[in-house]
C-alpha cells in the first residue's frame, strides 16, 4: 500500500510539472509589464512633416493615414535634424558654388528678375537705370507655390518654406476617424525669409494656422509649438548674431496670434587677401518642437530645409544714386538678366538686346549665357584687371575684321567684358557686332546697376533670360 501511495505521489507530482509549465511559460509571455515594454516599443508617438503647404493635399495624405498607411510608405518626413558641420569659410563657398545649379534645378527655383518701369522710349542722354526695388514674397504667394515645400528661393533677397506639421501617438495612427484610438494634432507653418540690399542680415517671418485635432483630442491645441531659426557659421563670434532666440507658445496661443519674426545678422570679418569682401556663409533651417499637454508624450523637434546666407561687405557695387556697402543674399539662387523686349524704356538698347539674344538662340550655339548652357561668370576689374584687358584686346582684334558703319558706332561684344567667359578665355565661344554708341553704353550702364541691385560680386555666375 505504501508503494501505491508513492506511486500515485510520483504520478501526480509529474501531472503537475507538465501541466504547469505551459501555464508558466504563458504567463511569462504575457507579463504585463513586458506587454507594456513591447506595446511602448512598437508605438511610440512621433512628428513628422507633410511636405506641402496646399491644405487639400495635406488632407489627402491625412486621408491615407486614416486608412491605415504609414508615414514612411506616404514619403513622410521625420527625424531630420540638420547637425552643425565643421567647415571653413572657403570650403562653404565653395560647397555652395558648386550646388546651386543642381539645387536650383531639384527645386524649379526658376524666376526672371523683373523691375518696373514708366515704359517711356528714353535717348542715351537722358537713360538711367530703373531704381532698386525689392520682389518679396506674399503669405499668399508662398503657400500658393508648388515649390514651397522644399524652399521656394524667388530672388536673392526672398525665399520661403511652408508644410503640415503632425504630432501622432502612436505614430502612424492617425490621424484617425475613431476617437479613443489615437491622440494627433496637425498645422501648418510658413516661415519667410528676406535678406537685405544695404544691411548684413536676414530676417525670418513665421506663421502658424490651419491647426486640426480629432474629437478626442482637442486638448492638444494647448500643446507648446516652440520655432527658432538655426544657424550655422564659420564664426562663432561674428555669424549668427541672433539665432540664439527661440518663441513657445500653446497652439491655442498661435491660433490667436500666428505670426512671429527673428532677425540674424553677422559682423563683417577682417580684410584678409582670401576675403576682400569681407564675406560670410551662414547656412540657417526653421526648427520646430511640439510638446503636448500630457506628461506621456515627450517633446519632439524637426527641423526643415537648410538654405545658405551669403553676407558680404563688398564696396565695388554701385550705380548713379545707388551704393549699398554691404548686404545679404540667398547664395542657392543664380539670377538672370532679363532683358524684356516689351518696354519701350529700354529701346535706347534695343539693338545690344538683339545681338545678344542672336548668338545665344541661334540653333547650334555653343555661346554660354542662357540655360542650360553654362551661367557667366563676372569679373570684376579691380581684381582681375589683366582677364578684362585681355578680353577687351580679343574683342579688338575681332572687331577689326568687320565694317564699322559710322562714327556713331561702337563695337559690341558678347559674353562681356566682365566675365570669365568673354573673348580672351581663347575657345572661340563668342560674337562681335557693331551697334550704335548709344546702345552700347547704356547697355553697360543697365549692366553696372543689375551687378549692384543683385549683389553680384567677383567671381559669381548669372545667366541671360528674354522676356518677350
Amino acid at each position: 500500500m505504501k508503494k501505491y501511495y508513492q506511486f500515485v505521489v510520483l504520478l501526480f507530482t509529474i501531472v503537475c510539472l507538465f501541466s504547469a509549465n505551459p501555464v508558466g511559460i504563458e504567463a511569462k509571455e504575457n507579463s504585463p509589464v513586458e506587454a507594456k515594454e513591447k506595446e511602448e516599443t512598437e508605438a511610440q508617438p512621433e512628428m513628422y512633416i507633410i511636405p506641402t503647404s496646399d491644405p487639400e493635399k495635406a488632407k489627402e495624405v491625412i486621408s491615407q493615414l486614416e486608412q491605415g498607411e504609414s508615414p514612411e510608405k506616404l514619403g513622410l518626413i521625420s527625424n531630420q535634424q540638420h547637425e552643425p558641420k565643421e567647415q571653413t569659410l572657403e570650403q562653404m563657398e565653395a560647397e555652395t558654388k558648386k550646388n546651386a545649379v543642381k539645387i536650383m534645378e531639384e527645386r524649379g527655383n526658376k524666376e526672371s528678375d523683373s523691375i518696373s518701369t514708366n515704359s517711356n522710349t528714353i535717348t542715351d542722354e537722358a537713360w538711367s537705370p530703373p531704381g532698386f526695388q525689392y520682389d518679396d514674397i506674399s503669405f499668399e504667394s508662398c503657400i500658393e507655390n508648388e515649390n514651397a515645400a522644399s524652399g521656394w528661393i524667388k530672388n536673392r533677397y526672398s525665399q520661403c518654406w511652408s508644410s503640415y506639421v503632425v504630432y501622432s501617438d502612436p505614430v502612424g495612427c492617425g490621424p484617425s476617424p475613431f476617437p479613443f484610438f489615437c491622440d494627433w494634432v496637425a498645422f501648418r507653418v510658413t516661415a519667410i525669409a528676406n535678406s537685405y540690399n544695404g544691411t548684413r542680415g536676414v530676417t525670418y517671418n513665421y506663421t502658424i494656422d490651419d491647426i486640426n485635432t480629432d474629437l478626442d483630442s482637442r486638448g492638444w491645441r494647448g500643446s507648446r509649438v516652440s520655432l527658432s531659426t538655426e544657424c550655422d557659421g564659420v564664426s562663432e563670434t561674428r555669424d549668427c548674431i541672433g539665432a540664439d532666440e527661440n518663441v513657445t507658445r500653446t497652439l491655442a496661443n498661435w491660433e490667436s496670434s500666428s505670426h512671429y519674426q527673428f532677425y540674424i545678422t553677422s559682423d563683417a570679418p577682417p580684410i584678409t587677401g582670401n576675403n576682400k569682401d569681407q564675406l560670410s556663409y551662414m547656412d540657417m533651417w526653421p526648427r520646430i518642437t511640439v510638446d503636448p499637454p500630457s506628461r506621456k508624450y515627450p517633446p519632439i523637434t524637426q527641423d526643415g530645409p537648410k538654405e545658405t546666407i551669403r553676407m558680404d561687405s563688398a564696396t565695388y557695387l554701385f550705380t548713379p544714386g545707388f551704393s549699398q556697402r554691404q548686404g545679404a543674399i540667398f547664395a542657392n539662387f543664380i539670377p538672370t538678366f532679363t532683358y524684356d523686349l516689351n518696354d519701350p524704356y529700354f529701346d535706347v538698347m534695343k539693338e545690344a538686346f538683339q545681338h545678344h539674344q542672336d548668338v545665344l538662340t541661334t540653333p547650334g550655339s555653343l555661346i554660354p549665357g542662357m540655360e542650360p548652357r553654362d551661367p557667366l561668370t563676372r569679373i570684376y576689374s579691380g581684381y582681375d584687371q589683366e582677364a578684362v584687358n585681355e578680353n577687351r584686346r580679343a574683342k579688338d582684334r575681332a572687331c577689326a575684321n568687320l565694317t564699322k558703319p559710322g562714327d556713331d558706332y561702337e563695337c559690341d561684344e558678347f559674353p562681356f567684358a566682365s566675365t570669365y567667359e568673354g573673348a580672351g578665355k581663347g575657345d572661340g565661344r563668342f560674337s562681335v557686332r557693331y551697334i550704335p554708341t548709344e546702345a552700347n553704353n547704356t547697355h553697360g550702364r543697365w549692366l553696372a546697376a543689375w551687378y549692384a541691385y543683385n549683389r553680384i560680386l567677383h567671381e559669381d555666375e548669372f545667366y541671360i533670360g528674354f522676356n518677350e
